[in-house]
């Protein structure tokens, strides 16, 4: 190859090689393009942190009371409060047990759980609900049911428990069919938001925040992981245990010496007396109307202004259920000062071997010109006997003051005959 062909190559070469780095330099010199990015400052909605809510209706009707339930964020619950609050104080019973056919289009009938009746799905934007359907059987003291069932769901919610009338709850207008019927106790709205504080985060409190958009529910577990699923969270394990046994075998609620509940019907669902309970009948009482959680039930008395006499096992503290008896007999919340003399004042007796207080309560006299109504006004002789397990066995008679009084004898001696 001629020498000025290989100088003109490499020369070449070198050129190409020097434009090469120039143009690596060149574009180093140059400033990078500036990318703007926008980053939300809020938390998306279904993820920032919330109250819960929980509103609820408790039915009466004849041996069981209802309960209808719906707990999550707040902003879930406000959603659908309207719908909820109108389908239950109009819906209607059959045989004792809801007619759930009525339901709203969009609520999807949700899977069979432990304890409930029935289940359904309702969506939000926020938050799949979950409405629990379910039923205890109904206690002789309405207003003792009530109040413990709330301040039970109260606790779920965050909220310390209410010593006002119905635990804080207030009572609802219920339209249904057979509403009437039960006239002689209210039906019960409760509306309790807070934030719980032994649950995890609020946001899931009541189901996952994502299960609408899932397209379907989400499993809540076990009722010991995820407590908001089950109705009765917070009974005492054997009555939950209870309640289980009855479910599975459809019958009403069951009952031990040991689980301290009524005894179950016979074959032919009439109540009877607890065999349980043992005592002697005093001379002049009748056999009184007898229901699920009655043990024992007697009339005294005269037949047109009889008092009638009760036997029964509940829950409730000592003080809580002594101020509901004087707000029953005075007709409103009674003075804490009162209350605190009426426990001082209680007669110590012993029951069936236990400790009990036995409390006669009648109504004040409001002046010299209503002396003559008081004898007619209704007055409380109730004792209260502690059990096991957070329960305590009722002896409550309640009828005119009259009667009251003139029973006064015949109850130490059924009280002293009572063994349990």
């Amino acid at each position: 190859m001629p020498d000025f062909c290989r100088t003109s190559g490499v020369s070449i070469i070198a050129s190409l090689m020097c434009l090469g780095w120039l143009s690596v330099l060149a574009g180093c010199s140059q400033e990078a393009p500036i990318i703007t990015y926008q980053v939300p400052t809020t938390m998306p909605a279904v993820l920032a942190a919330e109250d819960t809510r929980m509103i609820a209706a408790i039915l009466p009707q004849k041996d069981q009371a209802w309960f209808f339930k719906i707990m999550g964020r707040e902003s879930a619950v406000d959603s659908i409060e309207d719908t909820f609050r109108e389908f239950v104080e109009n819906i209607e019973f059959e045989d004792g047990k809801p007619n759930l056919d009525s339901v709203p289009a969009d609520w999807r009938k949700g899977a069979d759980k432990a304890m409930r009746f029935a289940s359904f799905d309702i969506n939000t934007p926020v938050q799949q609900l979950d409405l629990s359907v379910s039923q205890l059987s109904r206690m002789d003291d309405w207003s003792a049911l009530v109040v413990m069932n709330v301040n039970r769901w109260r606790k779920q919610v965050g909220l310390s428990e209410s010593k006002e009338e119905w635990a804080s709850a207030e009572t609802m207008t219920w339209s249904g069919a057979d509403a009437d019927e039960f006239a002689d106790v209210p039906a019960i709205w409760v509306d309790v938001t807070g934030r719980p504080t032994d649950s995890g985060p609020p946001m899931m409190a009541g189901g996952a925040p994502f299960a609408s958009m899932a397209g379907g529910p989400m499993t809540s577990g076990s009722s010991d992981a995820a407590p908001a699923s089950d109705p009765h969270a917070g009974l005492p394990r054997d009555a939950q245990e209870a309640i289980e046994q009855a479910k599975a075998s459809g019958k009403s609620m069951p009952a031990t010496k040991e689980k301290a509940f009524p005894k179950e019907s016979t074959s032919d669902d009439s109540p009877q007396p607890d065999p349980a309970l043992d005592f002697e009948k005093p001379e002049g009482w009748r056999d009184g109307r007898m229901s699920m959680m009655r043990m024992a039930a007697f009339n005294a008395g005269p037949e047109e202004t009889s008092a009638e006499i009760t036997v029964i096992t509940a829950g409730g503290d000592l003080r809580g259920n002594v101020a509901r008896w004087m707000g029953q007999v005075e007709g409103g919340q009674p003075d804490d000062a009162d209350v605190d003399q009426a426990l001082e004042s209680a007669e110590k007796l012993t029951v069936a071997g236990r400790d009990a207080q036995r409390f006669i309560l009648h109504p004040k006299a409001k002046s010299d010109d209503s002396k003559s109504d008081d004898n007619q006004a209704s007055s409380i002789d109730a004792t209260i006997v502690p059990l096991e397990n957070d329960f305590s066995l009722f002896i409550k008679m309640v009828g005119p003051a009259d009667v009251i009084a003139d029973q006064d004898e015949a109850m130490r001696s059924f009280l002293k005959s009572l063994k349990y």
